[in-house]
């Protein structure tokens, strides 16, 4: 029995658009240098010495605003091609589709399912409110008299988040330490800290805390002049819809007159 032809292939994909964005939201940067669309190579291809052809198309409502139609000798040794979608196709604001279609020598189609694009130029806030560290003291320092201590985690407070959250996007707070007051020269690598939080309505509506923690490695190095930066940055899916301004606390573990830091 001759093996059953494939009617419909699975929706194409986009490089660098999250698969798992129903929307599929094109990034930025992606809008201003254009796209590349992913097709797998089909898997019933015309007999040796025949052209396969491959139609790729963006429609808008119905209507085609990009067309590409690209011939390939048979066999075709490639196991996916990519077609270019220059940034002129992605000008206008709104909701697309995209599908491929391919046609052997007879001239038969094979359609593909849609992978639905979202285009918008909506520029990311990324000036939104900064954290707070409610344990820092007036001079905005964590000292050997914060408390709690230092070394059982350094609480970093989110600020009620913008009306465009849902719930179900993601807050990632990231933390950072210098050895200077002021976040300023290179970062202490091994202090690095992110902590996700899938948001809930109650958290958008009134903020919420995250603990910067273990003390080793993420506190330990800052010891005398030192400081922390931290920030939050908003993502629905994997597309980054916000983030907020960075915020320095100053950290000092050494009491005048002791030669070793506070802490254990």
């Amino acid at each position: 029995m001759p093996p059953v032809e494939v009617q419909e292939y699975d929706s194409p994909t986009v490089v660098g658009v999250d698969e798992n964005d129903p929307d599929g939201y094109i990034p930025l940067d992606l809008l201003q240098t254009g796209i590349e669309v992913r097709i797998p190579v089909w898997p019933l291809q015309s007999p040796p010495g025949n052209t396969d052809t491959l139609i790729v198309e963006i429609k808008r409502n119905g209507i085609v605003e990009f067309s590409s139609t690209t011939h390939y000798p048979t066999p075709i040794s490639e196991t996916e091609f990519f077609i270019s979608v220059g940034p002129q196709y992605l000008i206008t604001d709104g909701v697309v589709e995209v599908s491929y279609t391919t046609r052997n020598y007879l001239g038969n189609p094979h359609p593909s399912f849609p992978r639905t694009l979202t285009i918008d130029h909506t520029p990311i806030p990324l000036d939104l409110t900064e954290v707070e560290f409610p344990a820092a003291n007036l001079f905005g320092y964590l000292n050997c008299a914060t408390q709690p201590p230092i070394w059982q985690g350094v609480e970093v407070k989110v600020p009620p988040l913008p009306g465009f959250c849902r719930p179900g996007d993601t807050c990632a707070v990231e933390w950072i330490g210098y050895q200077s007051l002021n976040g300023s020269g290179p970062p202490i690598a091994a202090t690095y800290k992110r902590v996700d939080t899938l948001l809930t309505a109650l958290e958008i509506t009134h903020g919420f805390s995250v603990t910067i923690e273990p003390f080793r490695p993420h506190l330990e190095p800052m010891i005398d002049k030192a400081s922390a930066l931290a920030n939050y940055t908003l993502y629905r899916g994997s597309r980054r819809i916000g983030a907020s301004v960075k915020r320095a606390v100053k950290i000092d573990r050494m009491i005048p007159g002791e030669s070793q830091p506070c802490g254990p």
